[in-house]
């Protein structure tokens, strides 16, 4: 990893952690998955950090973030990238997302256009009846989550280790502890995050007005946005540039990092001039 700087913000009554590679270089954010947190991005802002200044934070609910009253979903989080670039003085840095951070990175484009230069979308939640989508406290896929989710906080670092190697064997060996880690201090309430009321996303890519990149992964493999999404939201948003990741699924900076890297990197260097 990078040298970074640690430091906090305080959104409503949540304190509300973050990262940064620091230097007078254009900025960047980055916004990281359900179940993981700032660090998670691993090898990511070590590629950046040369050229941008990348500021990591750790959502309501995971890693070092509280949780508040305000609310964990995703018009929660958008308001508080929105602060968090309010507060940091940020001049209109590009935003990059994985999966819920994509789904909030747009959120926030849309809602504050005026603050975002360009997005990176990788594998955003979006299509119709996606599991979590429909998710409902009384539901058998809720008290599975909930008893998975508790499992992993009592689990050690080196057990959780192994689980993720099981399940992601082509993975890099530098991904394996963060992502136990990010297990170990998230917090179960934040599945209800979920179930808050949300615009729909087809509402959030039509309010989008900046350049993007739609990164998609292989739906056989775990990635949530279909070949037929991918062309609805081209039609929704005429700045947007799709790229397939055919051999990646859902977490495709872990999967394809090379090809992932130098794909936004291109779109990073065009936008910040």
């Amino acid at each position: 990893m990078p040298r970074l700087f640690y430091g906090h913000i305080t959104q409503g009554q949540t304190r509300l952690t973050y990262y940064r590679t620091g230097g007078e270089k254009p900025p960047v954010i980055l916004l990281h998955g359900f179940t993981d947190n700032a660090l998670c991005w691993n090898r990511v802002p070590l590629a950046l950090e040369e050229e941008f200044d990348v500021i990591l934070p750790d959502a309501r609910g995971h890693g070092s973030s509280g949780i508040g009253s305000e609310g964990l979903g995703p018009e929660v989080q958008a308001r508080d990238i929105e602060a968090l670039i309010q507060s940091l003085d940020l001049d209109r840095p590009i935003v990059i997302g994985h999966s819920m951070g994509a789904d909030v990175a747009a959120r926030l484009a849309a809602n504050r256009p005026d603050l975002v230069r360009g997005l990176v979308l990788e594998d955003p939640p979006w299509g119709d009846n996606l599991p979590l989508d429909t998710l409902d406290p009384t539901s058998p896929l809720y008290a599975q989550l909930q008893a998975d989710l508790l499992a992993n906080k009592h689990r050690s670092i080196d057990e959780l280790m192994a689980l993720c190697k099981e399940r992601h064997p082509t993975w890099d060996e530098s991904e394996y502890f963060q992502w136990a880690k990010a297990k170990q201090e998230f917090r179960p309430e934040a599945l209800n995050g979920w179930m808050e009321p949300r615009r729909p996303w087809r509402e959030v890519v039509r309010g989008l007005r900046c350049p993007g990149l739609l990164l998609t992964a292989d739906p056989a493999r775990g990635g949530l946005v279909t070949p037929e999404v991918a062309e609805e939201v081209k039609a929704l948003w005429p700045q947007v540039q799709v790229v397939h990741f055919p051999d990646a699924g859902h977490s495709i900076h872990r999967e394809a990092y090379r090809t992932y890297i130098q794909t936004v990197l291109r779109f990073l260097r065009r936008l910040a001039g």
